[in-house]
């Protein structure tokens, strides 16, 4: 079955309203009526934590609800034919000697080397949530390790936060409603 159907079915099933989830976790609600109607097209990292901290999922159990228990079955562990001595352990940290080739990183993972550059050298923030669990599968770390490394930021609204942007959700809904409603005849 595909992430999106598992992804829209988990919103769906969830207590909280389409603009909740907005104010709770600042995803916007053109994305997250996206995500419920199977429109989504890329599941960042940065979602994937905030949903997850929104309906108190555990990683593993959250991934496996959105991607199914073999979707990460191909991904293997890249094995470590590197063991450095004290002179490759210098030249590793002072000239970025490759332990892992990048052609054994895009081989265990099957993601595209140009993508694996632009996450890697301009912006890991825009990373997918099935990219980073392959890059801990095949770097041999624990899943959920990298996403609770780099994106320790990501985090719900507060209270405050979420009653303000709820606040101001249903004002714009409230004014696209009253443009969609016929005006009366005037007499």
């Amino acid at each position: 079955m595909c992430w999106k159907s598992n992804l829209a079915r988990a919103l769906k099933e969830c207590k909280f309203s389409a603009i909740e989830i907005h104010a709770r976790t600042g995803i916007s609600t053109t994305t997250i009526s996206n995500m419920q109607n199977n429109l989504h097209e890329s599941f960042l990292c940065s979602q994937f934590i905030l949903l997850k901290l929104l309906l108190e999922k555990k990683h593993i159990d959250f991934l496996s609800t959105i991607f199914g228990k073999d979707y990460f079955q191909d991904v293997k562990a890249i094995a470590d034919d590197n063991n450095l001595n004290a002179m490759g352990d210098y030249f590793k940290e002072t000239y970025h000697y490759e332990v892992f080739s990048k052609k054994k990183v895009v081989d265990a993972t099957k993601l595209v080397s140009s993508r694996l550059d632009y996450i890697l050298t301009k912006n890991y923030e825009s990373i997918k949530i099935d990219e980073i669990t392959k890059l801990e599968i095949a770097s041999g770390t624990e899943i959920g390790f990298y996403c609770d490394m780099f994106f320790s930021h990501v985090k719900l609204n507060s209270d405050e936060e979420y009653e303000k942007l709820l606040k101001k959700q249903r004002d714009i809904n409230k004014e696209a409603n009253s443009r969609r409603k016929p005006k009366e005849d005037k007499k």
